[in-house]
């Protein structure tokens, strides 16, 4: 006698993602409150395209004060943390920015948060502090940008040049990465040059191949690059010698009149990511410093935020969809949020890593 096993039972379905409220608390004085949420219910319209569906309005104290100002609250929600990025990519829209600068115009102040049930509260940091170190080299960093049309035989010919850095006094190291995206400020290469010191560098800038045939063909081929030279605020690495992973390169500017202690703050909410992270195997916070080859098209870059990753996944996915960046960090970055210090105008580059670097 045969017996048919019984059927494995199926997998159980993924949850759901869960919703995201959005919380916006706008200070004001009651005289002015008939204003804003006129403009609140303009802006509704626009952010239902955009994802956020409004919930609820609310007032407190619940009376108007003669010299005091009134809390507006607003309620929103977005479906997932996904939703929160579709949302946050249309913000610099002309219709959003100009309500903000009616707000802006209303209110004592404002801010943005989100909030999650209970139960979605994400576990505590991991200590990072025995990943900590020091690097010790001299590094320039630069995103190469070509024509709009730039095809494969410029990027070729400009790589067959540049090749040759490899040859210069001193240098230890020369890493050219074609970027998988010329978008979002990023270059279509990143170039990366090692030095045991900054005289090392300066020397070697100095050299006939440097001046007759290196910078030559940057001038010919790119139409703006950004040459940075590294001042650490500090950097990690849980995995130094990490190899075919992904390289990320952020380029930050702040906007003007940033205190220097919100200027601080932003630096430690950064260097916290990791943390929170796991994905996030290497990475270096460092102030800009811009080169005397820098050829940056518009204001100087203040900051260099560069990562190192296993796969494009722990970039694209982990990275991007964990809370501490987008609830957290993102705040310094957003208009929407009533914290922010960054301007918009921003170099988001990554590139495959042949091996890891950056924590030299």
């Amino acid at each position: 006698m045969t017996t048919t096993p019984a059927p494995a039972p199926a997998p159980a379905p993924a949850p759901a993602p869960a919703p995201i409220v959005v919380q916006d608390r706008f200070e004001l004085f009651a005289a002015d409150l008939p204003r804003l949420r006129e403009l609140v219910a303009g802006y509704a319209t626009g952010a239902a395209a955009r994802g956020l569906s409004l919930v609820e309005e609310r007032v407190s104290p619940p009376l108007a004060l003669a010299d005091q100002p009134v809390v507006l609250w607003v309620r929103w929600t977005l479906p997932h943390a996904g939703g929160f990025w579709t949302a946050r990519a249309q913000t610099h829209a002309p219709d959003v920015v100009q309500f903000w600068a009616d707000v802006d115009a209303l209110v004592v102040s404002r801010a943005r948060t989100y909030l999650v049930a209970p139960d979605q509260v994400g576990p505590p940091p991991t200590d990072t502090r025995p990943d900590a170190v020091t690097p010790t080299r001299w590094r320039e960093t630069a995103q190469l940008h070509l024509a709009a049309d730039a095809g494969e035989e410029q990027l070729g010919a400009l790589a067959a040049v540049l090749a040759r850095a490899a040859e210069l006094p001193g240098i230890e190291a020369a890493i050219l990465s074609p970027n998988y995206l010329a978008d979002l400020g990023a270059g279509h290469l990143t170039w990366d040059l090692v030095f045991p010191d900054r005289g090392t560098a300066e020397v070697a800038h100095e050299s006939e191949l440097w001046a007759d045939v290196l910078l030559p063909a940057i001038e010919e081929h790119c139409t703006s690059w950004s040459a940075l030279g590294l001042d650490t605020i500090g950097a990690g690495a849980r995995e130094p010698g990490i190899a075919g992973g992904v390289k990320r390169t952020a380029l930050f500017r702040l906007l003007p009149g940033v205190d220097p202690e919100v200027e601080s703050e932003f630096a430690r909410d950064t260097l916290a990511m990791p943390a929170h992270i796991a994905s996030i195997r290497n990475w270096r916070l460092s102030r800009a410093i811009a080169l005397d080859w820098d050829a940056t098209d518009g204001a100087p870059w203040d900051f260099v935020w560069e990562q190192e990753y296993a796969d494009l996944d722990g970039l694209s996915v982990d990275y991007m969809i964990h809370p501490h960046h987008w609830a957290h960090v993102d705040r310094w970055f957003d208009l929407e949020s009533g914290a922010q210090v960054v301007d918009p105008a921003l170099c988001h580059a990554f590139a495959g890593l042949a091996e890891g670097f950056i924590v030299r």
